[in-house]
């Protein structure tokens, strides 16, 4: 029974050690591979040199990385352009465009877009389609690509102008994005992220219709792909919170010498005579409207009951001396709301 059980360990290390070897080798392969195009992308496109952007995203890449199946050894590059797109080569170079970085507001929506595209790398979906274009294994496509071959420069080419105008089948596509929030949710990031940049990107494609962007842009199928995300975070009992990845409906607290101020987004909305114990019952409204003000609420959620302010069934609010009434916050709230979305013009709110 013993030898068994030890003939049977030494069988699992030997393939894991096997099935590891394997992995790297096909890694190292596919950095190489990689690096060619990334060569050919930098003649194109001047890198910039932002230490503090970099970082961000090299933290949200740490984040991200151990919900991908493969340990890849990550690299980012920010290129300038202000084309809105981001995209990733074999082996994990990952790109974005100094006009993508300006479009995007936090860093949710960022790594909606980091875990969108380190999936298409972590399942290898440039590889598959340059195989499945030459009508070759993966493997084969390697050996091609690495040969030096007379083809290898023209199907480089081409793998690099998939990556750059996310030009992947509809099914890889619809895997990086269901793979992609998989990795949002699990690693802690707000999975909405994933919801504003679907909508964030057609409200600029009705802006520009003929304009080319990259990443989730040349697939006319992009509300469907929207909707399936949609319906996997219903399926998953996950609220569709935008105000987060869309940095919108953030309450503050100012004083002045004789009054305590509450406001959402710059907006004033609250306003109580300055003392000790107003200070706190104004946290504790700024609390309560933290946790239950949402984008996605209609208005009747906002109701004025016995002279409290409800927020749907939570208590947010309550009529104090001296201080804003329960009526004048909810229309204060109202108009906040009305305001952030109009920011954000394209989502389909009451969700």
């Amino acid at each position: 029974m013993r030898k068994k059980f030890f003939l049977a360990l030494l069988i699992f290390l030997f393939s894991f050690d096997f099935a590891c070897a394997a992995d790297d080798s096909d890694l190292a392969k596919e950095r190489e591979i990689g690096q060619k195009i990334v060569k050919q992308i930098e003649e194109q496109w001047p890198l910039v040199a932002d230490p503090a952007t970099a970082s961000k995203l090299e933290m949200i890449i740490n984040r991200l990385e151990p919900y991908m199946e493969r340990r890849i050894d990550w690299e980012v590059r920010i290129v300038n352009s202000e084309e809105l797109n981001a995209f990733c080569l074999p082996g994990g170079f990952i790109f974005f465009t100094t006009g993508i970085l300006k479009k995007l507001e936090t860093d949710s929506e960022l790594a909606a877009v980091m875990a969108h595209e380190m999936i298409h790398a972590d399942r290898k979906h440039g590889l598959k389609m340059a195989a499945e274009s030459e009508k070759v294994t993966l493997g084969a496509i390697a050996v091609m690509l690495l040969s030096g071959g007379a083809a290898a420069p023209i199907i480089l080419a081409q793998m690099a102008q998939v990556a750059i105008t996310s030009s992947y089948t509809l099914e890889l596509e619809s895997e990086a994005d269901r793979l992609g929030l998989e990795a949002l949710i699990k690693s802690g990031y707000s999975p909405t992220g994933m919801i504003t940049l679907f909508e964030r990107f057609m409200a600029e494609e009705y802006k520009q219709p003929i304009h080319e962007y990259g990443i989730y842009m040349n697939h006319p199928d992009s509300p469907k792909r929207l909707d399936s995300a949609v319906k996997i975070l219903h399926a998953k009992k996950i609220p569709i919170e935008r105000k987060y990845p869309l940095g919108l409906l953030r309450t503050s607290i100012k004083r002045t010498d004789k009054k305590v101020l509450l406001s959402v987004d710059g907006a004033t909305v609250l306003t109580a005579d300055k003392n000790s114990e107003n200070e706190n019952t104004v946290r504790e409204i700024k609390n309560n409207i933290d946790k239950y003000l949402q984008l996605e609420l209609a208005p009747y959620e906002l109701n004025v009951m016995n002279d409290a302010l409800y927020i749907g069934n939570k208590l947010t609010a309550k009529n104090i001396n001296g201080m804003t009434t329960p009526e004048e916050l909810k229309k204060n709230l109202l108009k906040a709301i009305n305001s952030a979305r109009a920011k954000h013009p394209t989502s389909k709110f009451f969700k």
